[in-house]
């Protein structure tokens, strides 16, 4: 917000993107990605985000995923190793599904429907700690 217009990439970006199932966070959920436009466009059933320090996500960034103002509906909020100093960012929001591990999606044959599973990496067994869905895709 308050950037020039030519520095958004994101809005025609999600102009020709249109609706998914699941999306990446840009610039790992920073105070410079997605915009309400973009959220809303893509409107996402899945949102994942990797972590690698304290600011990821901000807290405007995440208050626009949770927003059902910005699209309505459920959506799930992924995440790989938050810190502890950005867990605060959740405070007063629905916290996100996954906060640490490895995160696959696991389409079906078919593409019908998917899954989430979250991958315990601490170790290298990699043991399966969570699975979300099946959700239907699009």
């Amino acid at each position: 917000e308050g950037d020039p217009q030519w520095q958004d990439v994101e809005t025609p970006v999600a102009q020709a993107v249109g609706p998914v199932d699941v999306a990446v966070l840009n610039h790992h959920g920073y105070i410079d990605s997605q915009n309400a436009f973009f959220v809303g466009a893509l409107r996402a059933r899945a949102w994942i985000f990797f972590v690698w320090d304290d600011d990821h996500p901000t807290a405007g960034v995440y208050s626009r995923l949770r927003s059902t103002q910005i699209y309505p509906g459920p959506r799930d909020i992924f995440a790989t190793n938050m810190h502890e100093e950005n867990k605060a960012v959740t405070d007063g929001l629905d916290k996100p599904e996954s906060q640490h591990g490895h995160v696959i999606v696991r389409v079906a044959k078919g593409g019908a429907t998917y899954r989430i599973i979250i991958l315990d990496d601490s170790a290298e067994t990699y043991r399966i700690t969570a699975v979300h869905g099946p959700y239907e895709s699009r």
